[in-house]
């Protein structure tokens, strides 16, 4: 057979974009293939409410269509995300322990362990440029055996004070460990959410174009739309593309098949295929965020620059009053004022303007807990199609949450505090579940490789491979896994 690379990737996010990397740093012929275009700088109009650098593709959630903030440049989420890179607890990969009966018992433990990925983790760490400090308190969440490849930011002074009203009541705040490197980070207000316009905030997009000035064999097609794999009865024989811009059709072939078109995204595509995959599309997760937002009495300059420094894991599993995993807490940015008009559009400009100089919000990770209810399917025009509920229990423990989080505010001089337990619809970031990894083919569609259990030559290394959505943000273990599996499929070619 003419093969047209050794290995084919569709998807540049967290786990396409490193899985490229890596293979081609292996010496194999790389073509990854990419939805949308190359990354660009954009401003708050452009970008959050426009929503330029995102999908552009209209999903049907719920049962009304939306567009969602899902990464579609180069580097996917990579592109737009926080850049908090954390490392989940050993406990995360045995979720039985927190949840038992709560979950079925083929889910109490993932096919792998923490250990499997601790040095993947530390690569992951070093391809993403982490600052951080490794000498602070984590617990119960793991950190790296040695220092982080770069020192963090200084710290804001209303983190200055968050962090120590918070020690003194108890507390072990950490600063978060973010993928930015200090000497370019300009400290913009406006970070998540946006394209990095110094490249300080590190990327997928920015690993692809490191192996490329390298010189090494990777190849990368922007404004392709994957419409089909081609899976025959064992393996798949090849991938239906359509240039989004000129409409041209081809087949491409290679000799292994690597999927990372997030969660949605790939659930979509192995539907639209054929796949005979019972529980492909299941069990769609993303992340519980309650949000709680203090405001203080006085200005504190966090509006202008970058905050999104803090972290909390006292209550990961829960606090002395509630025994139930709860997860991580961390500091945002202030909103831009176009998104804070939007969030409360009956409330006059004079008094946003006045309540956004003196508000700090904080939000919390809780885990969705799987439900083969919450899917991902094809519907009538071939474009995907996602059903959500979160259950009472995750709903339970967001409220909790929540008011462990304003306690937190209150204790640093915030006069009063407003939070929300459930996020806004179109939002998805976190998104994982949909193609779960397992021992038992009854009930996972890949193996402890992220293979696909009938199609041994296609692999899926996105977030879909998360049998539960743990209790951190699922970035970092997204790329340590794919570089886990880019060592298989290597050594496959």
């Amino acid at each position: 057979m003419q093969y047209d690379c050794d290995v084919l990737v569709i998807g540049s996010g967290a786990g396409g974009g490193v899985l490229a990397y890596a293979c081609a740093k292996a010496g194999k012929s790389v073509l990854l293939l990419e939805r949308g275009s190359p990354s660009f700088v954009a401003n708050e109009q452009d970008t959050l409410i426009g929503k330029n650098p995102y999908d552009d593709r209209t999903i049907h959630v719920n049962g009304a269509d939306r567009r969602v903030y899902m990464g579609g440049v180069l580097g996917g989420s990579t592109a737009l995300f926080g850049g908090a890179l954390l490392r989940p607890s050993h406990a995360d990969f045995h979720p039985g322990r927190s949840y038992g009966e709560r979950i079925p018992r083929h889910t109490w433990d993932w096919p792998i362990d923490y250990d499997d990925l601790a040095r993947h983790y530390d690569h992951a760490e070093r391809l993403f440029g982490v600052a951080g400090d490794r000498d602070e308190d984590y617990r119960p969440i793991e950190k790296p055996a040695a220092a982080y490849p770069h020192e963090p930011l200084p710290l804001h002074p209303v983190n200055v004070k968050l962090m120590a009203s918070s020690r003194s009541d108890g507390l072990r705040p950490f600063r978060l460990p973010l993928a930015i490197d200090p000497q370019r980070c300009l400290r913009c207000a406006a970070c998540a959410g946006y394209v990095c316009p110094t490249g300080a905030r590190g990327s997928t997009a920015q690993l692809l174009q490191d192996a490329q000035a390298r010189g090494w064999s990777l190849a990368v097609r922007t404004g392709v739309e994957v419409e089909k794999i081609l899976l025959q009865r064992r393996e798949a024989d090849g991938v239906e593309v359509r240039d989004r811009a000129s409409g041209e059709r081809q087949v491409l072939r290679a000799r292994r098949y690597v999927l990372a078109a997030g969660a949605i995204g790939s659930a979509h595509l192995v539907l639209r295929s054929g796949a005979a995959e019972p529980l492909a599309g299941r069990h769609y997760m993303y992340h519980l965020a309650p949000l709680a937002v203090g405001v203080f009495a006085s200005p504190h300059g966090a509006e202008e620059t970058f905050v999104k420094q803090v972290g909390f894991a006292d209550y990961y599993f829960g606090d002395k009053n509630y025994g139930h995993k709860l997860g991580v807490v961390q500091s945002l940015p202030v909103p831009g004022p176009l998104m804070l008009a939007r969030m409360a559009p009956y409330v006059p400009g004079m008094i946003l303007r006045f309540l956004r100089r003196r508000m700090l919000p904080i939000m919390g990770i809780v885990e969705d807990l799987p439900n083969p209810e919450n899917r991902v399917t094809v519907g009538p025009d071939g474009g995907p199609r996602l059903q959500h509920r979160f259950g009472a229990y995750d709903l339970e423990r967001g409220k909790h949450l929540g008011t462990l989080m304003a306690r937190i505010l209150k204790r640093a001089g915030a006069l009063f505090c407003v939070s929300k337990a459930s996020p806004s619809v179109e939002h998805v970031a976190h998104q994982c579940g949909t193609l779960r990894f397992g021992n038992d083919p009854a009930h996972s569609v890949l193996d402890r490789d992220c293979r696909m259990h009938r199609h041994p030559n296609v692999f899926i290394v996105d977030g879909s491979f998360f049998p539960t959505s743990l209790g951190v943000g699922p970035a970092l273990t997204i790329s340590a896994n794919a570089l886990r599996v880019a060592d298989v499929v290597a050594k496959e070619v």
